[in-house]
């Protein structure tokens, strides 16, 4: 059973978006919850929502248990960009982009091995990154 959920036009940038999905990709869905609660980032906040939005779909539509529901696949793609303009000397004006990103999830009801044991590797390089 797979059940998959989206967030669109997340407003940041999708590099500090992928330094939290890194951390919980193959991970159970409830210990991801909980981990995302003590991360000091603010693509930890959406994230989080992602995740029990996809497990109240699970549960929903299949009568799933929230306990037993695994991070499959996980990925953040770039959504486009907000124009801003800044004003600058001589009345010149500069362009600022405001990024937004998509987040895809896929959960499911038993764990992958191999997603578990990459991701374990990927988890440990960027939680230093994402703790600095």
């Amino acid at each position: 059973m797979k059940t998959q959920a989206s967030a669109n036009t997340i407003r940041m940038s999708v590099r500090k978006v992928r330094l939290i999905i890194d951390m919980v990709r193959g991970m159970n869905a409830l210990e991801a919850i909980v981990r995302l609660q003590f991360v000091r980032r603010d693509a930890a906040e959406p994230v989080a929502k992602l995740i029990k939005s996809a497990m109240a779909n699970a549960e929903h539509n299949f009568k799933a248990d929230p306990e037993k529901l695994w991070i499959s696949a996980i990925s953040a793609d770039n959504a486009g960009f907000l124009k801003r303009f800044r004003p600058r000397a001589m009345g010149r004006a500069a362009e600022i982009h405001k990024h937004m990103a998509h987040v895809q999830l896929e959960l499911t009801d038993e764990p992958n091995p191999k997603v578990i044991k990459k991701a374990a590797r990927a988890a440990l390089r960027t939680a230093k990154r994402a703790n600095q």
